[in-house]
């Protein structure tokens, strides 16, 4: 197992605040702000043709304002440099060169970034090595950063936090606003005097903002209330007659939105859903408050359009064809209006710790044994740990030519993965965690396969079909 694997495996499941590919520019706060010895994880790629991008450690959330306490800039080209400097006020301090190698992968390779606080320095490591120390600036102590900025060319598979101590209220951005698959994690437990908290997905990070989705456990009543807020006018309460909410017991809530409605699930339960009332495009921050104490959240944002599969096309406005929350393994689900061009299909999980096999068809028909299969795409796992996969079609009982695949990154054990597979003119292109892999093409006479299979040693938290 490599250095970056066992960081990622241990960071991923280490509670604090967890994004999963944010749009870029992001900005987002840092729960309780740094600490000595607070770190930040930043999992990300270069994409192929980018000449520049930046991470900013500031004070605020708006990078045209906010004391910078330390921007780094990667600089690509020809002699690909990284320097560095600082803010305060509207006077910058004087740039530095990072000395030694250029640190970052060139595309399609993956980075992980780490970044150590401490008193008087920052700690910079690259995929485990590139050891750098930059000097923590005078009037820019590391107590005073509140937010993480990035800018620029740089996709962004996952950004990790850690935090010992979250804190009760927070403002979280989720980006340029929800789409259909996005999905989010909240682990917490209400406090032991608990009476009520509120959960908003909201426009903006104001108390009074519009509200496209408040969920609000009321303990002292023994309901939970879910509305909405448009104008500052709230809209018709809707309630349930009890709560599955105690003082001082954690619970483990996920959210995820589809085109009718938000849906939510309660320690594994399916719970409530919430219809939409507004465009749900407006959310834009998440935003908690009251008697409640979080310990883990994860904004997971639905990666649909990687290397620009779609050519410009709204996703926002497309049909959802299937769509499902945490689905059960093994699962075969039909595919409403069927899998043609035009279609793409995410499949969002976690590989388990260890793992044999996990196949994954878009087939004509329910059956397993005697339906046409467009694609059949199988990872098998070596003992060590590393994934072959292999890709094939069948058609009238007989299997055509199968084709290899080879990955430098993703699908490892006790790791989370998004595979998107987009039909095109040419056939099934496939991506893993963002980077295309490989093209497949259609076999099939039928024009349009009606079923999506998948079975095998992962948990998946998101299946949807555009």
């Amino acid at each position: 197992m490599s250095v970056v694997t066992r960081l990622l495996k241990q960071v991923e499941s280490d509670p604090g605040l967890h994004y999963r590919n944010p749009t870029v520019p992001h900005a987002c706060s840092i729960p309780g702000g740094l600490n000595i010895g607070s770190k930040i994880f930043i999992h990300g790629m270069v994409p192929e043709h980018a000449s520049e991008f930046s991470i900013a450690l500031q004070r605020g959330a708006d990078q045209e304002f906010a004391d910078l306490h330390l921007h780094l800039v990667a600089k690509l080209g020809r002699s690909p440099m990284v320097v560095w400097n600082s803010r305060q006020g509207a006077t910058w301090g004087v740039e530095e060169q990072l000395a030694g190698a250029f640190p970052f992968p060139a595309f399609p390779r993956a980075f992980l970034l780490v970044i150590t606080a401490y008193v008087d320095s920052y700690e910079i490591e690259v995929n485990g090595s590139s050891n750098l120390s930059i000097k923590v600036r005078d009037g820019l102590p590391i107590s005073a950063i509140t937010h993480l900025a990035i800018q620029a060319e740089l996709s962004i598979r996952a950004i990790h936090i850690p935090v010992e101590n979250m804190p009760r209220n927070l403002r979280l951005s989720m980006g340029s606003g929800l789409k259909v698959g996005d999905q989010f994690s909240i682990k917490g437990q209400p406090t032991e005097d608990a009476k009520s908290f509120t959960i908003n997905w909201q426009s903006g990070p104001a108390k009074f903002d519009d509200v496209l989705f408040q969920l609000n456990p009321r303990l002292e009543e023994g309901r939970v209330v879910r509305n909405s807020r448009l104008d500052e006018e709230m809209g018709k309460e809707e309630s349930t007659q009890e709560t599955p909410f105690s003082p001082g017991t954690p619970f483990d809530l996920v959210a995820g939105v589809r085109s009718l409605d938000f849906e939510t699930r309660l320690d594994g339960k399916e719970w409530v859903t919430f219809g939409h009332r507004h465009d749900v495009g407006a959310a834009k921050t998440l935003f908690l408050e009251g008697d409640m104490q979080p310990s883990d959240i994860c904004i997971d944002l639905a990666q649909l359009n990687p290397s620009g599969v779609l050519n410009g096309t709204n996703i926002k406005t497309r049909g959802v064809r299937l769509q499902q929350m945490c689905p059960e393994v093994p699962l075969t689900s039909r595919v409403t209006g069927g899998f043609e061009k035009g279609c793409l299909l995410l499949i969002s999980g976690k590989v388990n710790i260890n793992p044999s096999r996990m196949q994954m068809t878009v087939q004509c028909g329910e059956g397993s044994e005697e339906s046409d299969i467009a694609l059949r795409y199988l990872v098998q796992w070596e003992e060590d740990g590393s994934p072959k996969i292999t890709l094939n079609s069948r058609e009238e009982d007989n299997w055509g030519q199968e084709v290899k695949s080879r990955i430098n990154e993703g699908l490892h054990p006790g790791l989370v993965f998004d595979l998107l597979v987009a039909r095109t003119e040419e056939g099934f292109r496939c991506f893993l965690n963002g980077i295309e892999h490989i093209l497949f093409p259609y076999r099939l006479e039928d024009p349009k396969p009606d079923h999506v299979t998948l079975c095998g040693d992962v948990e998946i938290q998101r299946l949807l079909l555009l």
